[in-house]
């Protein structure tokens, strides 16, 4: 049997996980589509709100990205992250290769985006900002990585405390992007009928 603190604590992980993940899909959902009507839909219905939320989105994805994968205390106050989780377990003699491994497989992204993060998310730098180079770029290939290195160590850790594996890939519910692309949709075919 397993801390309850462990658990709730591992359960609270999986959540904040969890919203990193809706946060990505919401992203993808409107901004990388592979359905061009997308884009001509935001542009033609509200362009400068979309512009915004797209680098407000991609601003809050690398942010969350750096939260999870922060390490384990900051200032002397302990952070929840996959390696505040470790240490949990550590001390818990619950810790395997396979969980260590899987956190591992998280730090080249956030190697990635934590100038971003550190210079322009979370503090002002004045010479990150006026230099205007962009800080975070990746490739598909390695934010597909960091995600899969974030289930394996959420199922690996899930399962080592009783609770099980989660597939949280698909975050879809009603009143998602998914339903907003097809409001806006409609809104076009009503708008075309009337002309």
């Amino acid at each position: 049997m397993r801390s309850k603190k462990l658990v709730d604590a591992f359960l609270a992980f999986r959540n904040d996980c969890i919203w990193l993940q809706t946060i990505y899909n919401t992203f993808s959902d409107l901004y990388q589509s592979e359905s061009h009507d997308v884009t001509e839909l935001m542009d033609a219905t509200a362009p400068a709100f979309f512009s915004d939320l797209n680098i407000i989105l991609a601003d809050y994805f690398v942010l969350q990205v750096c939260r999870v994968t922060d390490p384990p205390a900051t200032c002397g106050h302990l952070n929840l992250t996959a390696f505040g989780i470790n240490d949990l377990l550590q001390k818990h003699r619950a810790l395997t290769p396979e969980i260590t491994s899987a956190a591992e497989g998280l730090l080249p992204f956030r190697e990635r985006l934590i100038d971003a993060r550190n210079k322009l998310g979370a503090h002002a730098d004045l010479q990150a900002i006026l230099a205007g180079q962009p800080l975070g770029s990746h490739t598909d290939v390695e934010r597909e990585a960091f995600f899969s290195s974030l289930y394996l160590y959420v199922d690996e850790v899930g399962i080592t405390l009783g609770v099980g594996p989660l597939d949280f890939r698909s975050t879809a519910a009603a009143g998602d992007a998914l339903d907003l692309i097809r409001c806006l949709r409609a809104g076009r075919q009503d708008a075309k009928h009337r002309s």
